[in-house]
Formats: C-alpha cells, sequence, structure tokens
C-alpha cells in the first residue's frame, strides 16, 4: 500500500516546486511589501501604527508594560495608544495568558512587532508541519506559506500560532508522546473558541494523559497570568465578551470579514436565531463526525488529521476571514491519506484550499471589496469536509495488520 509520504510524490517534479517555492515567495514578499508600506505610512503621518487587527494585540501589550493591564478592555484607550484614526469597533478580549505572551511585542515599535509576531506564527507552522512534509522541503513550504495564509498575515493575528500549537500537537500525538501533545493543546485555551472539537477527539480516542496534561497546562495559564495583573482581570474580559459578543450577533449578516456558516446564513436574511441554530446544530454533527472517525479502527492517522482541521472552522459560530488558514494545512493531510489524488477534480480542489481566501485578501487590500469571503469559504470548506468523510465511511471497520501511528492514538487511561 502507499505510504502517507510516498503520495507526496505527486510535487516530485519541476511545477511541484514551483508551487511550493514560488509560492511561499510570493507570500513572504506581498507581507513583506505591506509592512514596508506601513513603516512609510507611519513616518509620513507622523502616526504610531496603521489600524490592522495588530494594532489591538500591540497596544495591549504596551498598557500591560506600563503596568494598565485592564485599560485595554477600554476600546477608545487602545485607540489611543495605538494612534489610528479609524474609529472601529476593535476590543480586547483575551485571556491573561495571551496578554503575557505579546509583551515582549510591546517593546518594539509597531512595525518591527507586527513582522516578528508574523516571523513567529510562520516559523513555529513550518517546525510544527516538518514531520508530515515526508522530507520534501518544497511541500513544506507549500503548506506553511501558501497563500491561504494571506489572510492571517496582512491582518497580523494569530492563526498560523494556534495551527502551529494544534499541529504540533497532532505530531506528538503520533509519536506516542501524549504529554507534550496535551501542553500544547492546553497552550490552545488562550484563544479557546477554535478548541471546540478537540476534547472530541481526545476522548474518542482514550488520549486519556494527553486530556490531563491539557488541563494542567490550561489551569497554569490561567493561574500564573492572574497573579502577575490580577483577579479583576476575568470580570472585565467577562464583560467584554458578553457585550463583543451582542454587537457581533446584532450585526451578524452584515460583517462582511465573518465566514462562519452561522454568518452565512443570516446574510441569506435567515432570521439570526435560526442562524444562530442552525450553526450548533451544524456544531454538534461535526463533533459527531470527529468522534466517529477518531474512534473508528480503520481510519489512519492523516484521515483522522484531515477531518478534525475541515471541522474546526465549520464548527465555531466565531470565525474571521484569517481563520481560513486552515485550508492549507487540511490540504496536506487529506493529501497524505488518500482523500486528495492526481485525478483533475481532486487536484481541483487540492489548489482551491491552497489557495484559500489568499486572492480574495489581495482583492480587499487593493480595492476594499469583501463580499466573496464567507460565499466562497463556506461551500469550500464543506466540500473538503464531505470529502474526508466519504474516506472515512469507505474504510474497513478493522485493520490488519495494526498500524503503530494508530496504536500510539489509542492511549489506556
Amino acid at each position: 500500500m502507499t505510504s502517507p509520504d510516498d503520495r507526496l510524490a505527486i510535487f516530485d517534479h519541476r511545477r511541484g516546486w514551483q508551487m511550493g517555492v514560488m509560492g511561499a515567495f510570493a507570500v513572504v514578499m506581498l507581507i513583506a511589501i505591506v509592512i514596508i508600506g506601513a513603516v512609510i505610512e507611519i513616518a509620513d503621518t507622523e502616526l504610531t501604527s496603521i489600524s490592522v487587527d495588530f494594532y489591538i494585540f500591540w497596544a495591549a501589550a504596551k498598557l500591560a508594560l506600563q503596568g494598565l493591564p485592564l485599560d485595554a478592555f477600554d476600546v477608545a484607550r487602545l485607540q489611543e495608544v495605538a494612534g489610528v484614526t479609524e474609529d472601529e469597533w476593535m476590543p480586547w478580549a483575551y485571556p491573561p495568558g495571551f496578554l503575557m505572551l505579546m509583551m515582549p511585542f510591546g517593546l518594539l515599535p509597531f512595525a518591527a512587532a507586527w513582522a516578528a509576531f508574523n516571523a513567529a506564527g510562520a516559523g513555529a507552522l513550518l517546525a510544527a508541519l516538518r514531520p508530515f512534509a515526508g522530507g520534501r522541503p518544497h511541500v513544506l513550504l507549500a503548506a506553511a506559506l501558501a497563500p491561504a495564509m494571506l489572510p492571517c498575515l496582512l491582518v497580523g493575528q494569530t492563526t498560523l500560532l494556534w495551527l502551529a500549537g494544534l499541529i504540533g500537537a497532532l505530531a506528538a500525538l503520533r509519536a506516542g508522546r501524549p504529554v507534550l501533545a496535551g501542553v500544547l493543546i492546553g497552550c490552545l485555551t488562550l484563544k479557546p473558541q477554535l478548541g471546540l472539537l478537540l476534547p472530541v477527539a481526545l476522548v474518542a480516542c482514550g488520549a486519556w494523559r494527553a486530556i490531563l496534561a491539557a488541563t494542567v497546562t490550561a489551569a497554569l495559564l490561567a493561574l500564573v497570568p492572574t497573579a502577575l495583573f490580577g483577579t479583576a482581570y476575568w470580570p472585565e474580559m467577562l464583560a467584554m465578551m458578553k457585550h463583543h459578543g451582542e454587537i457581533v450577533r446584532g450585526a451578524i449578516g452584515h460583517l462582511k470579514l465573518m465566514i462562519s456558516p452561522y454568518s452565512a446564513l443570516a446574510a441569506l436574511g435567515l432570521p439570526e436565531a435560526l442562524a444562530f441554530a442552525l450553526q450548533w446544530l451544524l456544531t454538534a454533527l461535526m463533533a459527531l463526525a470527529v468522534f466517529v472517525t477518531w474512534r473508528r479502527p480503520g481510519a489512519g492517522f492523516d484521515l483522522r488529521a484531515a477531518l478534525l482541521l475541515t471541522a474546526i472552522p465549520l464548527a465555531s459560530p466565531y470565525l474571521w476571514h484569517y481563520e481560513s488558514a486552515f485550508l492549507a494545512p487540511a490540504a496536506l493531510f487529506m493529501l497524505r491519506a488518500g482523500v486528495l489524488s492526481a485525478r483533475p477534480a481532486s487536484l481541483a480542489l487540492g489548489v482551491a484550499m491552497w489557495l484559500g481566501l489568499g486572492p480574495l485578501a489581495l482583492v480587499m487590500v487593493q480595492v476594499g471589496s469583501m463580499d466573496a469571503f464567507r460565499q466562497w469559504f463556506v461551500p469550500l470548506a464543506l466540500l473538503a469536509f464531505a470529502a474526508c468523510m466519504r474516506h472515512v465511511l469507505r474504510q474497513p471497520g478493522v485493520r490488519h495488520p495494526p498500524d503503530p501511528e494508530i496504536d500510539n492514538l489509542q492511549e489506556k487511561a
């Protein structure tokens, strides 16, 4: 049988190298041009930063360094520290552990901090994906620096770091290191809204040591920063989350950068409450699919990872355009699992996932059009999930001979 690494031989030709290397080079150059443009704009206008998502992280970090972490929950104060001129609702609503993580970036000028943050995310994702690239540098570059990463890099968001933590945890599980996997999963609670399906996967495969390690890590990441910032941080955060949630729900059909099925249904004219209920129904179906796949003896490791990566964004009601970055690594695992192949339709799906919302993000930068984000993402993500699920249902219920990579996931309590 063809091994997962052998399936990557589809890229072992000149065009495969060009796709990986030149695509990554183009992504890096585009981001460099945008950040250099920000440096020029800041110098010409005597601003402190520009209005991209990263200014929230940077301004909150600067406030924490000044001993004023609770001021981060004041949107006007964030704008004042960042020196932005656009009056947009862009709040800070993150756990204290994430604020502590961001503090070193507050020591740098805005553009340098933005570049360093993007580099940290890309570097972490490269390291996490390395065990799954089959020793092929061009495949690694294609997955970690795909055009699908552009929406995240263009605004300086956290998705690449989150993906790196998740894929690093998957690599640790495959290698039979459940405690390390749990530590990495615990770190993902710094942005918890994407982690709804992770406990489902861990319970399904009986990864009890990973669950324990994740629980302890999450507790430490809550307790240690609380000692630094004070217990008053949590009520402020919860109040901001509630207020932000009310604003989002009130405008859900008009938030063009939100790409969840919930927002897409609301944009079609469904009542908000019905769209929200249908989203939670879809979330429940995603959880069931993940549980069945991670429990199924015949499902290989890469198929489990592929289905998890396609299900996570579909399960989240709160999903923005930069989180479409999940598509590129999901395509890599789908190829390794045999879900994607050299057939034209399959290749077209893989290329579409590799591109993701990158081309649309560039259009947004140039002309400000954001209308096509969710119309493109939701059908593409559903198609990828359906392809994975079809492959799951085709797998035999019993495997023979045993697969050591899967046995590593079936831990004893």
